[in-house]
């Protein structure tokens, strides 16, 4: 199979930012650590052949808009994967030519992942691309499946779409999974052989007998405060989708005790539940 070229346009320790003339080059070298540059338009055709990748953000040109937004409908797909995605005017860079659009686009549209990121309509994309790859959060490979997407003097958050991603790498954090907190969440956490900060799952709709979330008692004995996100503001599946935009809607007594609340965003949660392992920590 043939593979397509992509340029390097910068690097560092956090990434790539790599430049090609289509979305259909996006393959097996990429991953989430790179920002990517695509010649292509911004139709959901398009976007969707990225999707698979995770990239930390994505540019797409504009290829004009045209009748009914077209050129860009496809921004708005990659919301649902929490993928940042702007547009490139095409009167500022040349389509099919992710070059040009590095160096020279202006950006046009962007999507709601986006703006969160701090981009905006009139940025160059080079420096908002510069900006993805310092702001965004994501740190590993997609193939080790553990994404920190926290770090202070507290401690990290990591997400993983499954408890089953879990291992020594992430001891000591808190733990924001795309999975339920039935009770075999609790007996996957107690198996791990090292202390978590805090465990937020998704409620999963609760299901028969609100066994969605009975694990979430099951880690009081253990000190751990563990909390679910509303699956009506957190897909299931996408932890990410659990610390980004996530907000709680069950708690075991120890996150009630250090101050989650109802409702409370999923990142605030976390940021309690590693105040409190932070103290503990300093009283022993």
């Amino acid at each position: 199979m043939t593979q397509w070229p992509q340029h390097e346009m910068f690097s560092n320790s956090r990434g790539r930012i790599l430049a090609m003339d289509s979305a259909g080059y996006v393959d097996d070298r990429n991953d989430v650590s790179d920002v990517l540059i695509c010649g292509s338009h911004g139709a959901p055709c398009a976007t969707q052949l990225v999707m698979w990748a995770r990239p930390r953000g994505l540019f797409i040109h504009d290829a004009g808009i045209g009748l009914g937004d077209g050129g860009v409908n496809g921004l708005k797909l990659l919301d649902s994967y929490l993928i940042p995605c702007a547009s490139v005017d095409g009167q500022s860079a040349r389509i099919s030519d992710g070059r040009d659009m590095y160096n020279n686009g202006i950006i046009s549209r962007v999507n709601q992942a986006a703006v969160r990121m701090g981009l905006e309509v009139g940025m160059k994309v080079i420096d908002a691309a510069g900006q993805l790859l310092e702001k965004n959060p994501v740190q590993v490979p997609a193939a080790r499946r553990q994404i920190k997407v926290h770090s202070d003097e507290l401690g990290e958050v990591f997400a993983l779409d499954t408890v089953k991603y879990a291992d020594q790498r992430i001891a000591g954090s808190v733990l924001c999974m795309g999975s339920h907190a039935a009770r075999a969440m609790a007996s996957y956490v107690d198996d791990l052989g090292f202390n978590l900060s805090g465990v937020i799952t998704n409620d999963v709709g609760l299901s028969k007998d609100k066994s969605g979330i009975e694990g979430l008692a099951l880690l009081d004995p253990f000190d751990v405060p563990a909390a679910t996100v509303d699956c009506n503001t957190a897909r299931v599946g996408d932890a990410q989708s659990t610390y980004f935009t996530g907000r709680i809607s069950y708690l075991n007594e120890t996150a009630i005790r250090i101050g989650v609340k109802l409702n409370d965003p999923a990142k605030l949660a976390a940021h309690k539940m590693l105040q409190y392992a932070n103290d503990k920590k300093n009283k022993n």
